[in-house]
């Protein structure tokens, strides 16, 4: 579990940088740091409900050495820090910074069947305390085609809007590449598509 110390310090001591400066930090800094903070104690639940793999675990070699028999291809593990998203953004205009985190955690057992999975974890701030959701889609109203077995990845939040993508495979499509890609808006707090259009 060593792995997991050294990303949530590399996360922290990227977000406190500018205290080696000794420079006072600014709201919106303060802002971030926090939010980050939320994020890690987020992470560190879902490694403790064992719903993520740490990074020296997350590995064939670990999975034998310890006889794990469970459904190795379920099994998820925490990415690289530097695979971590982070988007900033007042989404619920109550003057404080909210934060969406991003990434595609690996696969342990060493395939490919994930490379589409994206985990998206929303920070928001509601009457001073700060609730955090992974349940982004629920009830998004899709105006992209009939067909909704398509797939969103959330790319950035803004102040009420999410941008995201649409990905859907055709029949004959390979998987790792699906047709059909739509940059999508969607207000937040409605859950409406207000743009689409095909991705060039």
């Amino acid at each position: 579990m060593k792995q997991i110390t050294y990303l949530l310090l590399s996360l922290f001591f990227i977000a406190c940088n500018t205290s080696r400066e000794h420079k006072e930090l600014t709201i919106e800094q303060t802002q971030k740091l926090k939010l980050k903070q939320l994020f890690m104690e987020w992470l560190n639940n879902e490694l403790a409900k064992g719903n993520l793999w740490a990074s020296d675990s997350c590995n064939l070699e670990w999975i034998t050495k310890h006889r794990f028999d469970g459904m190795i291809e379920n099994m998820r593990g925490l990415p690289d820090s530097s695979d971590l998203n982070f988007s900033y953004a007042d989404i619920n205009s109550d003057g404080q910074l909210d934060q969406l985190a991003t990434f595609t955690p690996s696969q342990c057992d060493g395939g490919n069947a994930s490379m589409w999975v994206q985990i998206a974890v929303l920070t928001i701030s509601e009457n001073g305390k700060y609730k955090t959701t992974t349940s982004i889609g629920d009830g998004i109203s899709s105006s992209i085609s009939q067909d909704t077995s398509g797939f969103y990845w959330y790319d950035s939040i803004g102040p009420n809007i999410i941008y995201a993508t649409f990905y859907n495979f055709k029949y004959n499509d390979g998987h790792c590449c699906p047709s059909i890609k739509k940059p999508v808006a969607i207000i937040y707090d409605s859950k409406k598509i207000v743009f689409t259009k095909d991705k060039q």
